[in-house]
């Protein structure tokens, strides 16, 4: 769709989120809140120990994300205090970026962006205290670094990705238009016809429920971005531009929030699980806040303390409106997503000991992508037992290149959560992988009572070169056992291994049907409850014990704890089950296309999603 700004009757400075009516909001919460008090004073701290030293920036490829987060929060500060000894920090620390004669967009625009970004935001929250000199030079380097290589086509082969990379590059670059368009329109104007098509076919793939296809780590680092550029156009122009009526947009927020779980993300695929810090999730209270949803902002808030919250966002993005009355005890428990066919389930979002899983089927060889459908995570005790292992080094030969991405040990679908199936017996590390090009659909999705949920995700499409149904089933039974059933049909004899990845210390029993895993002083049970002829084995993870020379990391301390059956076969039914130790395994053999039947709370259903609409526009690796 066609959009346009008025570049030349932009409101005055600030004008990027942190405008006067937001400074009086948020020193208006500093007197009532105890909690933001707390989330403003460790702002503060960190403003005041990034003032006490000058960045060391050389050139473009040494930038770091931190100098942003240290910019926004240098400045926000000054904002907020009109204390010169942060606005003079943030002046010399934007202008020695502006100081760089490249900022290297030829090698990585992911960066130029970035940095045209924080000069922004720096330059619009410190304007007032800025020369005429000074302003010229952030506007010059501005046009000159970003937007001009953005718009040679030389160059800027980046612009043709629909990942996460459109959202961060243009949402940048549009966001530094509102910063400095009423100072050169022409240009301006040029940055947002080239940039926003190209953000809008990204934003596709939110559709139709704000799932985010390169999971959930990859899908918060693009949010940052998405919701800074978007929080902008609400304050510099009054409107989104449409973006956040998009298909998708409205229940963003809800993956983003359902998505985290106990211990860290349901990240798959390239994608990290762990935040140090609520950097990347903040965007949840944008989103919380656009559409009016308080549990949003709690259910991501929880999983932080005062400290780890406090970075610059939350100048913009906190609304003490939405954290009273406390909402966590009657928030839905669990969430599914049609387009990344995922769901999510934990026991509470009070109790951080409790049980967390995340279950997905998915798109395979999508952007960032591994042969991963049907993997799943656990959370229980503040420890993850079933983890995903995200990326190897993004520098090893054709990475991101098939067929050779598939023969990477953590791209592969012996190095996910899931199974490998073949029609000759598999050996470790020579596992069979899934087809990259399948879609493999969430089918049936729901409570057999309160203490239940259930997930079952159609992988056929996956494995269709040597099957003819494979469906796999994730449910949480009682309030105290994960149960994971695959049911594979195929017309001649396969090999089935169903694996899966924890840290934990594994000791398998004697019978070979049973495991302890231990991690600290928690303990938990692995179960194989089905076939008889199913067994347990310890796989090895290490890819550099295949094939030399190899520069893969060799997973010390990972585990793949696989269920083997002796023999090949037609049909499997696979049963495992996995319980804290102690309680009592709980046996439920009931068939996969009858558990829908016995659904008796919040039973959805779908239909196979042969070929998702955005698909076409989408980033794949085969």
């Amino acid at each position: 769709m066609a959009v346009s700004i008025d570049y030349a009757n932009l409101p005055s400075h600030p004008r990027l989120m942190f405008t006067e009516d937001r400074i009086d909001a948020v020193l208006s919460m500093n007197k009532s809140d105890s909690y933001y008090q707390g989330i403003l004073s460790s702002l503060k701290s960190t403003a005041d120990g990034a003032v006490k030293s000058s960045i060391s920036l050389t050139s473009a490829s040494s930038w770091s994300s931190t100098i942003r987060m240290d910019v926004g929060a240098v400045a926000g500060t000054y904002l907020l205090t009109k204390n010169e000894t942060y606005s003079d920090w943030v002046a010399d620390t934007i202008l020695t970026i502006a100081s760089l004669s490249d900022w290297e967009p030829a090698s990585d625009y992911l960066n130029t962006a970035d940095m045209a970004m924080t000069i922004s935001i720096g330059y619009d929250w410190i304007y007032d205290t800025l020369t005429s000199a000074q302003r010229l030079t952030l506007e010059t380097a501005i046009i000159d670094l970003a937007f001009v290589p953005a718009l040679n086509s030389s160059i800027n082969s980046w612009s043709e990705h629909t990942n996460n990379w459109a959202q961060v590059t243009n949402g940048c670059l549009i966001l530094a238009t509102l910063a400095i368009g009423d100072t050169n329109t022409t240009i301006a104007e040029e940055i947002l016809d080239f940039t926003f098509p190209k953000l809008n076919v990204s934003l596709e793939q939110y559709a139709p429920d704000g799932g985010w296809i390169e999971g959930y780590s990859y899908g918060t680092y693009a949010g940052i971005f998405l919701v800074l550029m978007l929080g902008s156009l609400d304050s510099a122009v009054g409107n989104d531009l449409g973006i956040s009526s998009l298909l998708g947009m409205s229940n963003l927020g809800a993956w983003l929030t359902h998505g985290f779980g106990n211990t860290g993300g349901f990240s798959w695929a390239d994608g990290a699980w762990t935040f140090s810090n609520a950097n990347s999730l903040w965007s949840v209270g944008y989103w919380a806040q656009k559409f009016n949803t308080p549990e949003w902002l709690q259910g991501m808030l929880s999983r932080f303390d005062t400290a780890e919250a406090a970075t610059f966002q939350a100048f913009l993005f906190y609304n003490s409106t939405l954290m009273t009355p406390d909402v966590l005890s009657t928030m839905p428990r669990y969430d599914e997503f049609t387009n990344v066919a995922g769901i999510t389930y934990r026991t509470s979002w009070e109790d951080t000991d409790g049980w967390f899983f995340g279950f997905m089927g998915g798109f395979n060889g999508r952007s960032h992508g591994h042969l991963d459908a049907g993997s799943f995570v656990i959370d229980y005790k503040g420890y993850r037992w079933a983890e995903l292992l995200g990326s190897d080094s993004y520098s090893l030969t054709d990475y991101f290149d098939a067929p050779q991405r598939w023969t990477y040990y953590r791209c592969r679908s012996e190095g996910a959560n899931t199974l490998s199936i073949s029609n000759k017996v598999q050996t470790a590390l020579h596992f069979a992988n899934q087809i990259p090009s399948s879609n493999n659909s969430l089918r049936w999705v729901g409570s057999f009572d309160s203490s239940s949920r259930f997930g079952v995700a159609n992988l056929t499409e996956a494995y269709s070169n040597v099957t003819t149904s494979v469906l796999r089933g994730v449910a949480f039974m009682n309030d105290s056992q994960i149960l994971i059933r695959d049911e594979v049909r195929a017309s001649s004899a396969v090999d089935i291994a169903a694996s899966w990845h924890t840290t934990a210390t594994v000791s398998i029993a004697s019978d070979n049907q049973s495991a302890t895993l231990t991690q600290d002083d928690v303990t938990m049970d692995v179960t194989v409850l089905s076939p008889s002829n199913g067994y347990l084995e310890l796989v090895d993870t290490n890819p550099c014990d295949a094939y030399s020379p190899c520069s893969e990391a060799t997973n010390s301390g990972i585990y793949n704890l696989a269920v083997r059956l002796d023999d090949l076969t037609t049909e499997a039914d696979i049963i495992l089950a996995i319980t804290a130790s102690g309680e009592e395994v709980y046996s439920f053999d009931l068939a996969l296309d009858e558990w829908y039947s016995a659904c008796t709370e919040d039973c959805w259903e779908s239909a196979n999603i042969d070929y998702p609409y955005w698909l076409s526009d989408s980033e794949t690796y085969f």
